[in-house]
């Protein structure tokens, strides 16, 4: 009976080097270790602009398949191995990374660091014959569905469709990016502005029922103030009833010596501390989310000799 591949991880992360420090690596070795014992390694900003923004890249290589052969598809065995083992556990290590890349920078922002931003992931497939290099999103993602794409790369280069010596393939092209980028940009202006004149909205709604609600008072204490009082009763009663923690805790600080609240101020304040605590645990439990989502349907192919040429998956075809 032959023995299943179960293939393995090696997690190579390249830092730029003026982020490098032992700190930064514990706690690098801390967090992905649940993946595999990462390997770090660093590199110096581009001579021609030192100054550039800081650009890390994670690798990931297969290990464990020996000599074992599965991007051509005439190779023995190559598609049972591509098809029944590969893409199941290349989606398994992308969703890993994926989680533990933001869980890491959610980390960071509990301890006041700075965030760990990845630029690239390039996974190494076989043995270095083809390195698919798949851009991050602007929260340092990507999703696991992109194996439908390198399933769509392997596919295109059994059928001859990229053209000889390939050696890496970036995803999406530098053209395509782009222009994602400004529209993702243009469509996450837009939402937040909707969601910034809704909060308005709510806001001024909830305000103008606050007022209403003052002058209907006003009205009611000139006309009789013991109506008020009833009403105020009646609504603190509501309240008790409804929440008998906050009863408690109301009727604690009531009890303080050094209290000067009344309970409606008491209330006031439990309510808005509540209201930020929620806000903080959401901050901190909450994943980082992209600003827009990236499709990877039109490839750069980097060519032996240098050359590249940007290709549209969708119609199998090079982009003039």
């Amino acid at each position: 009976m032959e023995k299943k591949l179960h293939p393995s991880p090696l997690l190579i992360l390249d830092l730029d080097e003026r982020i490098d420090s032992r700190e930064l690596r514990a706690e690098i070795d801390r967090c992905y270790s649940y993946i595999g014992t990462p390997v770090i390694r660093t590199h110096a900003p581009s001579e021609s602009n030192p100054d550039a923004p800081v650009s890390n890249i994670m690798r990931l290589n297969i290990n464990n398949l020996g000599t074992h052969r599965y991007l051509d598809s005439s190779d023995d065995g190559a598609d049972a191995l591509w098809n029944d083992v590969l893409l199941h556990w290349l989606y398994n290590q992308i969703h890993k990374l994926d989680n533990q890349m933001k869980i890491y920078n959610l980390r960071q922002r509990e301890e006041g660091a700075p965030d760990l931003m990845f630029e690239w992931l390039e996974i190494n497939l076989e043995s270095g014959k083809l390195i698919a290099r798949i851009k991050l999103d602007s929260a340092s993602g990507v999703s696991p569905e992109v194996c439908t794409n390198l399933d769509a790369l392997r596919s295109a280069l059994n059928a001859g469709a990229l053209g000889q010596d390939v050696v890496s393939v970036s995803m999406p092209s530098a053209a395509s990016f782009e222009a994602q980028k400004r529209e993702g940009m243009a469509a996450k202006a837009k939402r937040d502005a909707e969601a910034a004149a809704e909060a308005a909205r709510v806001a001024a709604e909830e305000q103008a029922q606050i007022d209403a609600a003052e002058a209907q008072a006003d009205a009611l204490f000139l006309e009789s103030p013991s109506l008020v009082e009833q009403a105020a009763k009646e609504q603190a009663a509501q309240r008790d009833a409804q929440d008998p923690i906050l009863k408690a805790r109301v009727e604690a600080d009531l009890a303080r010596p050094e209290n000067e609240m009344t309970a409606e101020e008491i209330v006031a304040k439990r309510i808005a501390e509540e209201a930020e605590l929620h806000e903080k645990m959401e901050a901190r439990y909450t994943l980082p989310e992209a600003d827009y989502e990236l499709e990877f349907l039109q490839w750069t192919i980097h060519y032996a000799d240098g050359t590249e040429r940007d290709f549209d998956s969708t119609t199998s075809a090079f982009v003039a």
